[in-house]
């Protein structure tokens, strides 16, 4: 399987976003110029591993995060990904959370049959 430089560039971006980080403020945390990291967030230019820790380290997630596209066991980070969404709620709305995604796993399983794809 080639690696997807695109899907890692996409994520990159959307995280820094997230952070409120601008390509200029995240170029400068990994010694980089803010137009490469622009060519790695369009998926025009591979990175290295280490650019990749860099980035990671700088955006404060696993690489693996980063990564998760281009990986088959992606449990652990879709893990961290729910822990992360849930961290700031509370038990109320974690529970109904619980509940609500237990509700749509029902549904989608019930209607299975109409996507044969998946």
């Amino acid at each position: 399987m080639a690696v997807n430089f695109i899907s890692i560039g996409q994520r990159i971006k959307v995280i820094r976003k997230l952070r409120g980080l601008s390509q200029m403020a995240l170029a400068e945390l990994i010694e980089k110029t803010p137009a490469y990291l622009s060519y790695i967030e369009n998926g025009s230019k591979s990175l290295s591993i280490d650019t990749l820790i860099q980035i990671a380290n700088a955006l404060n997630v696993p690489a693996d995060e980063l990564l998760q596209d281009n990986l088959e066991n992606t449990i652990l980070v879709s893990n961290h990904s729910f822990a992360t969404i849930i961290s700031d709620c509370s038990e109320y709305e974690r529970r109904v959370l619980l509940e609500a995604i237990t509700a749509l796993k029902t549904t989608l399983r019930s209607n299975k049959r109409f996507f044969p794809c998946h």
